[in-house]
């Protein structure tokens, strides 16, 4: 069993890519930050911090070749974030508290607390 340790509260979701041949794990959590990981343990690699409140889930695709996360939060916000560089790219403002995303080809789609979807084309 390996643990990855840096979040100071719940992990709200998690998900992964690959890099060179390399995995990395994304997580986020209560602690508002959105982390990093090499798959082989240690420390995060990136501390993706941004979200004022409690970030409820992340998702990963490929744009341009280009590995990137996004991330959404009680803080009515989505952000886009380059995940090899530990920069956020965009910001998505929205009226409601989103708590689920995916990403569908070149879709990202969002789940809201008031019980609605909303989607973005990402190109």
């Amino acid at each position: 069993l390996q643990v990855l340790r840096g979040h100071t509260k719940s992990v709200g979701g998690v998900t992964t890519f690959v890099v060179n041949g390399d995995a990395r794990v994304v997580s986020c959590g209560d602690d508002e930050t959105v982390r990093v990981w090499a798959i082989d343990g240690g420390d995060a690699l990136h501390v993706l911090r941004g979200h004022t409140d409690y970030v409820n889930d992340v998702t990963t695709f490929v744009m341009n070749d280009d590995p990137r996360v996004a991330s959404c939060s009680l803080d009515k916000t989505i952000r886009l974030w380059d995940p090899i560089g530990g920069t956020q790219l965009f910001l998505i403002r929205l009226d409601v508290e989103c708590f689920a995303l995916c990403v569908v080809g070149q879709i990202l789609v969002a789940g809201h607390q008031d019980g609605t979807l909303s989607y973005w084309d990402l190109l």
